[in-house]
């Protein structure tokens, strides 16, 4: 798709984002693969967690483990709707599974994402700045309905000075908040949120399970030395099978790899 076009078909999620604080883009992964996706995604966890059991927790990032869902982390309309935010130069500071079992019960965890989680020794102080520093994604590989518990947000919180999990601000962050909301969609499409934003996972009352992925983006001069989530490495055989888009997104936690891109 050309640059015009992209930025035309980009300016309602950028302009929802800005006002409202999250979007839901459709279809950023084809309904012909994406049964593919979410089985990768649902194998490969098992996996990780016993590499992670064998040789520590943050030895191998999570994307080794799902190339055929990192094939579309690059999506044209998803980054030029996140480049409009963060700036041209973007990478993926964490990446981390987000499944959900049948009938998983849950109690609201309202929070910020980094660099804003309070409950984090690395985060901005408040009250936080008015510039966007980070955009979580929720990549839906399966359905997000009301039924099986899609994504709690509060809509227009990424511009509150407060916070669920300031101490001096009494929310809470285990309570239902005024104007929440339930993120929803189709399998295959993804929800943006200014990391700001006030959200929380829900349960999942249904009897199927809620498959998904949460990857963070964040601007190229944001400092992701900080811990372990962040600084697994990606094999260097691994990353060379990435597609060149993706790989701009990932040189820099690539294992014995000379970085190319960012010099």
């Amino acid at each position: 798709m050309e640059t015009d076009n992209l930025l035309e078909s980009a300016e309602p999620y950028v302009t929802q984002l800005q006002e409202e604080g999250w979007c839901v883009i459709e279809d950023v992964i084809p309904a012909n693969v994406v049964d593919a996706v979410r089985e990768e995604v649902e194998t490969s966890e098992a996996d990780y967690n016993a590499f992670s059991k064998e040789h520590g927790r943050w030895e191998r990032n999570v994307i080794s483990f799902m190339p055929k869902f990192a094939e579309h982390l690059a999506n044209e309309r998803l980054l030029t709707t996140i480049r409009q935010l963060l700036g041209p130069q973007v990478r993926i500071s964490q990446t981390e599974y987000k499944i959900r079992p049948p009938h998983y019960e849950l109690v609201r965890a309202y929070h910020s994402d980094f660099p804003y989680d309070l409950n984090q020794k690395w985060h901005i102080t408040q009250p936080f700045p008015s510039a966007v520093i980070g955009i979580t994604t929720l990549w839906m590989l399966s359905e997000f309905t009301t039924e099986n518990g899609g994504t709690w947000i509060v809509p227009k919180t990424h511009i509150d000075l407060r916070n669920p999990r300031g101490k001096e601000d009494g929310i809470g962050d285990r309570n239902p908040l005024d104007g929440e909301m339930q993120a929803i969609g189709s399998a295959g499409s993804v929800l943006i949120m200014d990391s700001r934003i006030w959200h929380s996972n829900a349960e999942n009352p249904s009897a199927g399970k809620r498959t998904a992925v949460v990857v963070r983006y964040a601007p190229w001069w944001l400092n992701l030395e900080l811990f372990g989530v962040n600084t697994a490495t990606v094999p260097g055989e691994t990353f060379d099978n990435f597609p060149e888009d993706v790989k701009v997104l990932y040189e820099h936690r690539a294992e014995n790899r000379e970085p190319t891109v960012w010099l």
